[in-house]
């Protein structure tokens, strides 16, 4: 048999494996961006897109509202509005038969706008302790939130909050929530399910506090907070608010307490002391010159006519 014979069969075989797998397309499926953070109620343009020449048909699933803005044979753009909630988008495309899908997570985030801080009290001796406290209204999503309390430029805390994350979908008046599964559908074809495990927060108000110890300084003592939301993690920048400075007055006490009330008291007695002897002594004195009566004996010598007076030798 000669050599072709014996690699015939298989070099036959080999050939039809290798067209039966080249007939199967190969094509992928874009979204851009690839992650979202949008501020509540705001608006963002999103592209799908796909590497296939001829897609048969193509699109976006989404639950909020969304409004095609223009379109070529191999990509979309929508521009999708009112994002109040947390929300998963789903693009797709089909190519000879053939469907995929790929997803974008968009975040919703409220920033840190009012930002206070206060001090308890705002005058203070020094070496005592006070209190730093500072406070953020309505901020989403709180683990992305950093706290840091600063005495001029100095840092003195750091607080970062720790929570779960949302949830991709989120559905008004459904209870309970965990018990809830979503089902996006193209025609009768599912393109993803979405199960609940419980019910997302809503925007938190942020507080920290930090005792301190009033220490000696050339002048007043500025205090601030600064509160960074960093959502480069869900496809957005580091969003930084400062609250407006504090004053700390710091007095150096002339002397102790203690040693100030001893002294009132000690004073306080020696002059009870001094003025029960002067009236002691007017008293007596009193009452020495009613006995021997030299004031009438006085009167008489100042009555007498200048010549009776006996002249002292």
């Amino acid at each position: 048999m000669s050599s072709f014979g014996c690699w015939g069969l298989p070099t036959a075989l080999l050939t039809l494996l290798c067209c039966s797998g080249s007939s199967e397309v190969t094509f992928e499926v874009y979204v851009w961006p690839e992650r979202l953070a949008v501020e509540a109620i705001g608006s963002r343009k999103v592209n799908c897109s796909t590497s296939c020449v001829k897609p048969e048909s193509g699109g976006l699933e989404t639950f909020l509202s969304k409004h095609l803005v223009d379109q070529q044979p191999q990509w979309q753009q929508y521009l999708i509005s009112n994002i109040s909630q947390d929300a998963e988008l789903i693009c797709y495309f089909s190519c000879a038969g053939k469907t995929l899908t790929k997803s974008l997570n968009i975040s919703v985030y409220q920033p840190p706008k009012q930002v206070t801080l206060k001090l308890q009290p705002t005058r203070v001796a020094l070496g005592t302790s006070f209190t730093i406290e500072c406070r953020v209204a309505a901020v989403e999503p709180l683990e992305s939130l950093t706290l840091t309390l600063l005495r001029g430029q100095e840092t003195l805390h750091n607080q970062t909050f720790v929570g779960g994350a949302p949830a991709p979908h989120r559905v008004a008046a459904v209870e309970p929530l965990e018990s809830l599964t979503l089902t996006l559908l193209r025609g009768q074809e599912t393109l993803h399910n979405q199960t609940f495990v419980g019910a997302a927060p809503a925007p938190q108000e942020a507080a920290t506090t930090f005792i301190s110890m009033a220490q000696r300084e050339g002048g007043p003592l500025n205090f601030s907070c600064q509160a960074e939301l960093d959502l480069r993690s869900r496809g957005g920048d580091i969003i930084r608010s400062v609250s407006e400075p504090q004053v700390l007055q710091v007095y150096e006490p002339v002397q102790d307490s203690q040693m100030v009330i001893i002294v009132t008291v000690v004073s306080v007695l020696l002059f009870l002391f001094v003025t029960s002897i002067l009236l002691c002594f007017i008293i007596s004195q009193h009452q020495r010159q009613r006995r021997t009566g030299t004031y009438g004996v006085l009167a008489a010598w100042r009555r007498l006519p200048r010549t009776f007076r006996v002249q002292p030798a």
